[in-house]
């Protein structure tokens, strides 16, 4: 924890001139610390002044005169005007480095017979001095100064020096904030009320987040008492205050207060410290746009110009606009997607779907840096962290919108894994998954892929999967298949690695296994068309004896047929033996179609052309058969032809 250094430091003089001059001394008479770690987002400071026993200042001049214990008289050279109370604060960058004074309370004094009186009432209300004033990195604290002096009426000039000074250095600003301009307006309050003589009570609360709801709760609390310079110890007894403090850290009441504490015998100033919580502009992914990113974008840089913005909050501040803007990207993409999904053509869509997932993982890319480079920040953590994660979640919803982009989505995750973790593709089925997940999309062509980052990470992780996969699961099968003779005995390991390829997602596998399949199939088809010409020259052989034989046989069956015809007398038989010259003409059209296929040769040498001529002389000479046997069947003496 970061401890803002006491805010109230010390003293200044009570007013020149005196015949025994004295001190209006501050005693430091309580510090408290509250036990909250504050780390470093927690970057605004607020401090309230409370004043309690006002009357007692005048116990304070008085006895500055005669002292404490009133044995010798002193007189001041000139009497008592004004009650002075200041604070110098100091390394504001707020205000440029220059220290800068500026009035708290300024209270008319006046001399009743021997005593001095002043109009402090007893029930001011607290003053806010600042109001959540940026603290930078380099210095979390803020140092300052409480001055309480009694002026003269001889020493009226030494309040318009102040004043003057610090105008000054205020006119050196080369660039003012309007909390900074109401310390000037403050200034010329003082000069007015003095002028009047009546009470001035410092009023224009430096509020550099005006209406902002932040966090805030109290830092540390200090008791300031104002006494003569020969009093050497003030006693405050604070056992109730310390409850008071830890049960009241977001505020306090000056009742409340000033009872816990229950001093009564000097005026004492309490100085509570309140740090505040940074708060980050929240949107939602509806509301990102290139045009809010700009605007956004130039009110931080406003911000932190003006002072109201520590470095490291800046760099965040930065950063996370980038992230809006890879996000206002992806939409835009996911915009043209949605308008022109129906009427573009595929490679289009491939290109607007890629476009999508070529942001999504940027947006996951750049949130892992973010997390990655401020593990420790706690600015980051508990500021900035959560509204990564909103806006990734809308990242994620919008991707749920239909399957394309779920699939999408899905082969953004399963590249990040794949880049980060080698083990999430160690084994053949897990790369068999990375693979699916990386084909489920409808890419565009790897030419337009390489151009890109996202694209060449893709199109590099797949070709280094599937050579992995194809050495560990098909390469050595694809060999054997290369070295095995080509038969029907073999066919059945050429189908296995053909349906193991078929079912693979490894698509160069499937390629190298198809040709393998095709150089096996071209063995195959000449071992078959040597077998099947064999098979062809025995046929032929076949055939040409059985064109002679039935040759013969028709001839004889013919002249039968002619000879029965004749010697019958029966006219109600000449219809049947008109369907058998029908029978004998299809035979020896048969014979004749077998013996002109005989003759001829297959068209080309190849196993198809080869088999259909082999069936086709096969089925001829059936046919020739079935001929001869119906007819002999029919009437055996057409047969007899010995």
């Amino acid at each position: 924890m970061k401890i803002i250094l006491p805010l109230l430091m010390t003293t200044l003089l009570v007013c020149q001139q005196a015949f025994a001059q004295q001190n209006i001394e501050t005693r430091l008479g309580y510090s408290y610390n509250d036990k909250f770690e504050f780390s470093d987002e927690w970057q605004y400071l607020s401090t309230d002044i409370y004043l309690f026993n006002g009357g007692k200042f005048n116990r304070v001049l008085n006895e500055l005169e005669s002292g404490a214990k009133k044995k010798d008289k002193k007189r001041y050279a000139h009497e008592l005007e004004y009650l002075f109370i200041t604070a110098q604060l100091k390394n504001l960058k707020l205000f440029g480095n220059d220290q800068i004074v500026y009035p708290l309370y300024n209270f008319y004094i006046n001399k009743d017979k021997a005593d001095y009186h002043t109009q402090v009432s007893d029930h001011l209300e607290v003053v806010r001095i600042i109001d959540k004033m940026p603290l930078t990195s380099a210095q979390n604290s803020i140092d300052a100064a409480i001055n309480a002096k009694a002026v003269t009426n001889q020493d009226g000039d030494q309040v318009f020096n102040l004043v003057a000074n610090q105008l000054m250095n205020l006119s050196n600003l080369s660039n003012p904030s309007v909390a900074v301009m109401s310390l000037v307006g403050e200034f010329g309050n003082l000069l007015s009320s003095r002028t009047k003589k009546k009470e001035y009570k410092f009023s224009s609360t430096i509020r550099l987040y005006e209406g902002q709801d932040f966090d805030t709760r109290l830092h540390s609390v200090k008791i300031y008492v104002f006494v003569p310079g020969d009093i050497k110890t003030v006693i405050i007894r604070t056992s109730r205050l310390a409850d008071y403090l830890a049960k009241n850290s977001s505020k306090l009441d000056r009742k409340q207060l000033e009872e816990v504490i229950g001093y009564k015998d000097y005026p004492y100033m309490v100085v509570a410290n309140y740090k505040s919580l940074y708060r980050v502009d929240v949107v939602t992914g509806d509301e990102v746009t290139l045009d809010l990113i700009e605007k956004r974008k130039q009110k931080i840089q406003t911000a932190y110009d003006s002072k109201l913005m520590n470095d490291e909050t800046f760099r965040q501040e930065k950063l996370y606009v980038e992230f809006l803007r890879i996000f206002a990207e992806m939409k835009q993409n996911l915009n043209a997607y949605r308008l022109n999904y129906r009427n573009n053509s595929p490679e289009i869509n491939a290109k607007n779907l890629f476009g999508i997932m070529q942001e999504y993982k940027r947006l996951k890319t750049a949130f892992d840096a973010r997390e990655q480079e401020f593990e420790k920040n706690t600015t980051y953590k508990n500021i900035f962290r959560s509204e990564y994660e909103s806006i990734l979640a809308n990242a994620d919803l919008y991707l749920e919108a239909d399957h394309n982009l779920k699939n999408g989505k899905v082969l953004v995750n399963t590249l990040r894994e794949l880049e980060n973790n080698p083990k999430a593709w160690d084994t053949p089925p897990k790369r068999e998954a990375a693979l699916a997940k990386l084909s489920a999309v409808e890419l565009p062509r790897a030419e337009y892929l390489s151009a890109s980052v996202e694209g060449e990470s893709i199109v590099r992780l797949t070709k280094r999967l599937e050579d992995m996969q194809y050495r560990e699961v098909f390469e050595a099968e694809v060999k054997k298949l290369a070295d095995t003779q080509a038969s029907d005995e073999t066919i059945p390991l050429r189908n296995a690695l053909q349906d193991k390829a078929n079912t693979s997602n490894c698509l160069s596998c499937r390629e190298k296994v198809k040709e393998a399949v095709n150089e096996y199939n071209k063995r195959y088809e000449s071992s078959r068309v040597r077998e099947e010409i064999s098979e062809t020259a025995k046929l032929r052989s076949a055939a040409e004896q059985q064109v002679l034989q039935h040759l013969r046989g028709q001839l004889c069956l013919q002249s039968n047929l002619q000879a029965i015809a004749v010697a019958s007398s029966d006219d109600s038989m000449n219809q049947y033996y008109a369907k058998l010259g029908e029978k004998s003409r299809a035979f020896a059209d048969t014979i004749k179609a077998l013996d002109k296929l005989v003759k001829s040769e297959p068209e080309a040498a190849k196993l198809q052309q080869v088999q259909q001529y082999n069936k086709h002389l096969k089925s001829l000479m059936q046919e020739v058969e079935q001929h001869h046997d119906t007819l002999c069947k029919l009437d055996k003496k057409l047969c007899d032809c010995e």
